[in-house]
């Protein structure tokens, strides 16, 4: 029986036999078990050259 989590109750994992899992399957309602990705460093500021200058005098 494989354990599967939901896109209803993600929170719960379920057991399902096979037929309900290729059910959930096909109808799109079931999660990834993938481990959660680091989220992506938001990309560093950039100051045009110009305004660079005008702070350095």
């Amino acid at each position: 029986m494989p354990t599967v989590r939901t896109t209803m109750q993600p929170h719960i994992k379920l057991e399902v036999g096979d037929a309900e899992y290729l059910d959930l399957q096909r109808q799109g309602l079931l999660l990834e078990d993938t481990p959660a990705a680091a989220p992506a460093a938001a990309p560093a500021k950039t100051v045009p050259a110009a305004a660079a200058k005008s702070k350095e005098n």
